[in-house]
């Protein structure tokens, strides 16, 4: 997974999870961007290539034990939207 740079045809990736995430979880997802809120939570984000390295970031926070209270997928270039 990278996040720097943007995928031609690629997926933006926005995840909200419980809790503040430690330090090890930047690294933990290849570089996507970790940013702590205020209200206690980590919103995730960053860009994907494609659909497999979508859900490849999905099974790490399951495998992470990282709980997801949403997920915002988008393509890169706006045109096909997801939401769970």
């Amino acid at each position: 997974m990278q996040s720097e740079g943007s995928y031609d045809n690629g997926w933006s990736v926005t995840v909200h999870a419980r809790h503040h995430l430690d330090d090890w979880t930047t690294e933990y997802l290849d570089g996507l961007a970790v940013r702590r809120e205020d209200d206690g939570t980590t919103r995730i984000s960053g860009e994907l290539p494609d659909m497999p390295a979508v859900y490849g970031m999905i099974l790490r926070l399951r495998d992470g034990n990282i709980t997801i209270i949403s997920l915002h997928v988008e393509r890169s270039d706006g045109s096909s939207r997801t939401e769970m």
